[in-house]
């Protein structure tokens, strides 16, 4: 076993948002996220079989869902998204990166 941490190699590129597996098992998936500035395109969705709880470790972020809700999340905040509620990223930190971790199940 090797320890890990989820603040060490951020990417120093973040173009792209990154999602990084960190514990996939069988419907079981935890990972990280990465966002800077990152948003869902305007119009699009995400619909997930899984449901997925997130939580916010550094950064901030905002996502809305298709009801017209927004939820802001700040260092700690943590959301449980059940399977097939559509939401999308609306906004993350342009200034600091925002550490998210996953958990679909």
């Amino acid at each position: 076993m090797q320890k890990q941490n989820l603040f060490s190699t951020l990417p120093s590129d973040l173009i792209e948002e990154a999602f990084e597996p960190i514990v996939e098992q069988g419907d079981l998936l935890i990972e990280r996220i990465i966002s800077k500035a990152h948003t869902t395109p305007v119009g699009e969705w995400y619909d997930q079989a899984r449901s997925e709880w997130v939580v916010v470790m550094q950064g901030a972020a905002k996502l809305e869902f298709i009801d017209g809700s927004l939820v802001e999340l700040n260092p700690g905040d943590h959301l449980n998204i059940p399977a097939h509620v559509k939401h999308r990223v609306a906004w993350t930190s342009e200034e600091v990166e925002t550490v998210w971790l996953a958990v679909h199940y």
